[in-house]
């Protein structure tokens, strides 16, 4: 990550942001909680990308329309519906899903190196990747990253939401190979996701924090 995007930042008020039926529940949902079924494969709508290249490999494709990316040898799918209308903030999104998945499947944070991220986004995005490589746990099957668009942009703050469905996936053990049990809660149905931007001085979007939602996906 760029190393100056850990510099303290004075905190934009962000609450304004979170528009109605995006704001999350009184008790944050975290996807990591809770249980579920089996899971429901999700369709495949182009030829799959694989990992290549940098450390990071956090290049989702720039154009419109439906992309697969492989990661960790085809263990697990990640399916994204680029929006016609293209813009950083929902590049940010892209980035920020493709490199904390690939970083679950290699149990190595280092995916999340090449991030734009303040001090806030710093400790979420990798307490939650270290909340399951740290139990040995890991993912595998498919997912999906569909409707992508700038919610709300105020001044030097934005909202970013996408919809994720990961009823595709199980969580499994590293050890085992096996799903754990019980399995969280974010393989039961598709789910809000929310990303908070603050755009530095130097005009460079970075995350700030994130908020999940149950309700506003199908």
């Amino acid at each position: 990550m760029r190393r100056a995007a850990m510099v303290a930042l004075t905190l934009l008020p962000m609450t304004g942001l979170l528009m109605t039926g995006c704001a999350p529940p009184e008790r944050p949902y975290r996807p990591q909680e809770g249980v579920t079924t089996a899971p429901s494969p999700s369709g495949t709508t182009s030829a799959p990308r694989t990992e290549t290249g940098s450390e990071t490999g956090n290049e989702p494709a720039r154009t419109p329309g439906p992309e697969t990316i492989s990661i960790g040898g085809g263990k697990l799918r990640v399916d994204i519906d680029w929006p016609a209308g293209r813009d950083p903030l929902i590049d940010l999104m892209a980035d920020y899903y493709v490199a904390s998945r690939k970083a679950l499947v290699s149990g190595s944070d280092r995916y999340l190196k090449g991030l734009d991220l303040e001090l806030t986004g710093v400790r979420e995005a990798y307490d939650w990747v270290h909340g399951y490589t740290e139990k040995e746990k890991t993912v595998k099957g498919a997912t999906r990253l569909y409707d992508l668009r700038v919610a709300a942009v105020m001044d030097k703050g934005a909202q970013v939401n996408a919809c994720v469905d990961e009823t595709g996936a199980r969580v499994v053990s590293t050890r085992t190979g096996k799903a754990v049990a019980p399995q969280p809660l974010w393989v039961r149905a598709p789910y809000l996701q929310v990303l908070l931007a603050h755009r530095g001085d130097d005009g460079v979007w970075r995350i700030r924090g994130f908020r999940y939602d149950l309700k506003g996906c199908t």
